[in-house]
């Protein structure tokens, strides 16, 4: 192939998703989902009749002299899902992920309010960028890597009925806690992750099946201090006990811990749900135990929101309270879906206090892999209307 096959352009809407790709004098292939669309000499394919909301994964082949076919490009994308009453914008958008032979091309929905991303490759910042597109061109074959686009939004720019309300908060908020600035209670966080798997793998000439799809979901809140002072100056409990640690899976120190278990290994999905609060001490002024109490779990839920013959959906909702003094609850939501081949889809939001961690591991005797860490911005940072951290992790397998 004497010049780089590329996707030229790509649109899609709720219900149709189109591209167009190098021309060439080849005959080209495309498969949706591993089924053969379309054979032939033309550089376009349109995908019409679509639901929203749904990821499909494209792979455009070329043929070698001798007749064999060959991936060129990969592709990952999806259809809109437009609803004016959704929170998390990041719902609403598409992250589309185009690769070949050591290149990831990255494209994302623009985000009302933000005009600046930055980029990261395993954690290392790579690019900073006014375009809601990015593209790297030295990747690693034959390993993993994970990308990451950040975000901030100030509350102002919040296309919401709840902006004004929000910005006067924040700026009050900001005001009156040492801590933290106006600037800083008024600036919504936007995280958007892809996982990618080796190329080599994804461009293979033989695909493997799917593995039998066991997703362990965990989600920790907790508060890294050992101990914290309470916010609100009127409480006769001026001090709390923390749970004095870092980011751990598997500890049993925590606010909330929830467990979510979707078994893909029959026809008939299978859905489990656990739950469990911590226990909240409270100290006096000499910092001197002064009283114990655990929390309701009646906040916390998890259900089969959607289920189709290609995934599964869970939704989990939280709302939990401090049972020694009156407080903002901690809340978040999150929207995993699970796809039979292996693809996942995370959407979330929280609150920017405390800190929060949800990991995945698939079957019983997997590993842990973090999806999702954020450190606490401070107690007061659960008040409702301050501005929140919205994230969004999904795969390409």
């Amino acid at each position: 192939m004497s010049k780089e096959w590329d996707v030229e352009l790509l649109e899609q809407t709720d219900s149709m998703i189109s591209f167009t790709w190098t021309p060439t004098a080849e005959v080209s292939r495309v498969k949706k989902d591993g089924e053969i669309v379309y054979t032939g000499t033309q550089s376009s394919f349109k995908d019409e009749g679509l639901s929203p909301g749904e990821l499909f994964c494209y792979t455009i082949e070329r043929q070698t002299p001798k007749g064999s076919w060959v991936p060129a490009l990969k592709l990952l994308t999806g259809t809109e899902k437009r609803d004016p009453d959704s929170i998390n914008q990041l719902e609403q958008i598409v992250l589309s992920t185009i690769i070949s032979y050591e290149r990831v091309s990255l494209a994302w929905g623009a985000i009302d309010g933000i005009d600046e991303y930055e980029i990261y490759r395993d954690g290392k910042k790579v690019a900073k960028t006014r375009n809601t597109q990015f593209t790297d061109r030295d990747v690693p074959q034959d390993r993993e890597v994970i990308y990451w686009i950040r975000a901030k939004r100030p509350v102002e720019r919040t296309e919401s009925p709840l902006r004004k309300i929000k910005s006067l908060t924040a700026n009050i908020f900001g005001a009156l806690n040492l801590g933290s600035s106006p600037e800083e209670a008024a600036v919504e966080k936007f995280w958007l992750s892809k996982k990618i798997a080796p190329l080599n793998q994804l461009l293979g000439e033989n695909q493997g099946k799917a593995p039998e799809l066991k997703w362990h979901l965990r989600y920790l809140t907790f508060l890294p201090d050992d101990v914290l002072k309470n916010p609100n100056l009127v409480s006769p409990n001026p001090y709390f006990q923390g749970d004095n640690r870092t980011f751990d899976p598997e500890s049993k120190h925590y606010r909330s811990l929830t467990n979510c278990i979707v078994d893909l290994t029959e026809e008939q999905s299978a859905f489990d749900f656990d739950k469990d609060i911590g226990t909240s001490i409270a100290y006096n002024w000499r910092r001197k135990f002064r009283k114990a109490d655990v929390a309701s779990s009646e906040g916390v839920d998890a259900k089969i929101s959607e289920e189709t013959a290609q995934k599964t959906e869970i939704l989990l909702t939280h709302s939990v309270g401090n049972p020694l003094t009156t407080s903002p609850n901690i809340d978040y939501e999150v929207a995993a879906t699970f796809y039979r081949n292996g693809v996942y889809d995370f959407i979330g939001v929280h609150d920017q206090s405390p800190n929060h961690e949800i990991y995945l591991k698939l079957g019983d005797n997997g590993t842990w892999q973090p999806l999702h860490q954020t450190e606490s911005e401070g107690l007061a940072w659960m008040a409702d209307p301050i501005a929140a951290h919205y994230w969004r992790f999904s795969n390409f397998l």
